[in-house]
């Protein structure tokens, strides 16, 4: 633990500005409108690791074959476009029976369009969903890859090194992640992950150890985990504005500007422990340190 953050701290204290300032790692906007799986996401059954839970069958959306990472324009954050990612779990074929431990893992390895993108764990990372409301309910995390890379943000950082999960507070049988619950439906929401709050958990490689033993790395992959495995889809999500930032002291609700609203959510949520996004010196529990940061940084990026 020690080790993660001081290697947070000391990326942090190295200056907020160069090759991993704050951006936005795609849009998604100016690529061909049905690109399946060449810009920054294979599609979902390219990975391994969850290929044999998913129906790999080439991406027909009008024809029901849910194997998609397409450029879309059915809805957008920003813009006019998004990736529609759309897929649909499979039977057992042994036993017939859904597989109990099923979970998608949607890989940025080699993409034609922003592979491996390079990210400073020192900042978090926000991904903007949409979710139709006959998708089912899922987990979200967040995979990052310890390649040590010195790319630009966004620039391919490789695909050498351990891989470790952000924001899992569990993991099921073959490495199903527990990631963020994400229930809410027909509208857009953002899903944050920060390396120096969120519990991490070893995934993959020699180095994966539950800790972030280097700087920076790459945004390798995001896992969907089903929150009901007998729930076989199809499910359809919509991403957009993948970005890393810097996060202001004291702005819980992540609008650049620490204000009332900031104020009433740590006052809300006053007593809570475990994650939340109101406790903003990440000690688990929203107590007077949180409140303090809010009050000592108010109308900070008004």
């Amino acid at each position: 633990m020690r080790m993660r953050y001081a290697v947070l701290a000391l990326t942090a204290l190295m200056g907020m500005s160069g090759a991993f300032a704050q951006c936005l790692i795609t849009d998604f906007e100016g690529y061909a409108l049905g690109a399946n799986g060449v810009v920054l996401f294979r599609q979902p059954s390219f990975s391994g690791s969850t290929s044999s839970f998913v129906v790999g069958d080439p991406c027909n959306f009008a024809g029901g074959v849910y194997n998609c990472s397409q450029i879309s324009d059915e809805q957008a954050f920003s813009g006019t476009q998004s990736l529609r990612v759309a897929w649909q779990f499979r039977l057992n074929p042994n036993t017939g029976q859904p597989y109990p431990n099923a979970w998608l893992r949607l890989t940025t390895f080699n993409t034609p369009n922003i592979p491996n993108p390079a990210i400073t764990f020192a900042h978090r990372v926000r991904v903007r969903l949409y979710v139709p409301s006959d998708t089912p309910d899922f987990y979200l995390t967040l995979g990052v890859r310890e390649t040590g890379t010195t790319e630009a943000c966004a620039g391919n950082g490789g695909t050498s090194g351990g891989i470790e999960w952000i924001g899992a507070t569990s993991a099921q049988g073959n490495n199903a992640p527990v990631g963020k619950l994400v229930n809410q439906k027909d509208q857009w929401v953002t899903v944050k992950f920060d390396a120096s709050c969120d519990p991490i958990r070893a995934f993959a490689g020699a180095t994966a150890n539950g800790q972030l033993d280097t700087e920076r790395g790459t945004l390798e992959q995001l896992a969907f985990t089903p929150t009901d495995p007998a729930n076989l889809g199809p499910y359809i999500v919509y991403i957009d504005d993948v970005e890393t930032y810097v996060p202001v002291p004291g702005d819980v609700d992540d609008n650049g500007c620490v204000d009332d609203a900031d104020l009433l959510q740590v006052l809300f949520a006053f007593g809570a422990t475990g994650p939340n996004d109101a406790d903003v010196n990440c000690d688990r529990v929203v107590d007077d340190a949180d409140l303090l940061t809010v009050l000592f940084n108010f109308g900070t990026g008004c």
